[in-house]
């Protein structure tokens, strides 16, 4: 199977479920053979940090289609290709977005492709991260407009088709867990601080490469938060910093935030991210959802 699909999405805030704009490319033979995008009306409020990172405003969608009414036109374009996306969050925001809506899954058969890009070339790119911008800048591959659904998802694609021509695949190869290197769940952490460094990580996990960290109230104990994110690759620390990629936010004790409800955490985070870092800031309960999709 030489025909594959790559999906990207942008949220208007922290639940993955809030979709307001999808990206998707069909290749076949390493070949563009059909492509669409469109804004979505999340009927949902926007976050400025997430405008911010893709520049698409409330406004902008007031006219726009809900997801419910674009997904049958989205199955209908993806056939029985495979799917894949970059990194795990876009899956999670479409299985998401499709329990809302009492919609059945857009596809059992997805790949992630930075787990691709991981074992196709397992040593070449561990010093600048496995962000989609990184490999892209590594492989001159060009990414226009980022953060535009359609711009990555069409690099993203790039990016599959270079790992197949690197290890002699095809697409449907990446279908087979066994290709995937073998977990080593019960590594140390090194790099994380006191309270988190004894919490081993899954370097087989899906968000392998991520530095969580968490901020607010949660549901459960900050350790046993570590623990399960650990279990699907995310390195716990405890401060926002230049490796941060995903801050989770519980409720916040408005005793010791800002007015706006806003913990020195996030507001470090959403300072991060307006110098042009990449920080996915996400609600529990999407996270607790991105946990539960991979059997936590």
């Amino acid at each position: 199977m030489t025909r594959f699909a790559t999906i990207d999405v942008e949220t208007a805030n922290p639940r993955l479920s809030s979709i307001c704009q999808i990206g998707l490319v069909i290749y076949e033979n390493h070949q563009v053979v059909d492509s669409w995008s469109s804004l979505i009306n999340p009927n949902a409020d926007f976050r400025d940090f997430n405008i911010r990172i893709h520049g698409i405003r409330p406004q902008d969608v007031t006219h726009a289609p809900t997801f419910d009414k674009v997904f049958y036109e989205l199955q209908k374009m993806i056939g029985s290709s495979m799917v894949s996306s970059y990194g795990a969050f876009d899956r999670s925001a479409f299985s998401q977005a499709c329990a809302t809506h009492e919609l059945p899954e857009l596809s059992k058969t997805w790949v992630d492709l930075q787990q691709v890009v991981r074992n196709a070339w397992p040593t070449d790119f561990t010093a600048n991260g496995w962000s989609l911008k990184q490999i892209c800048k590594q492989l001159e591959i060009p990414l226009h407009n980022h953060h535009d659904a359609l711009s990555d998802a069409t690099a993203a694609a790039e990016v599959f088709v270079r790992a197949q021509q690197a290890t002699d695949t095809f697409a449907h190869h990446w279908l087979d867990q066994s290709r995937y290197r073998l977990s080593t769940i019960g590594q140390s952490n090194p790099r994380a601080s006191n309270s988190v460094k004894e919490i081993a990580i899954n370097e087989n996990g899906p968000l392998f490469g991520e530095v969580v960290v968490f901020t607010g109230e949660l549901s459960m104990p900050r350790v046993v938060a570590a623990t399960r994110a650990a279990a699907i690759g995310c390195l716990p620390a405890n401060g926002v910093t230049k490796k941060t990629t995903i801050l989770v936010v519980g409720e916040q004790d408005l005793t010791i935030v800002r007015s706006d409800g806003k913990s020195t955490k996030q507001i470090k985070a959403e300072e991060l991210i307006a110098k042009g870092q990449e920080i996915r800031i996400l609600g529990e309960d999407s996270f607790d959802a991105l946990l539960k999709q991979h059997g936590l």
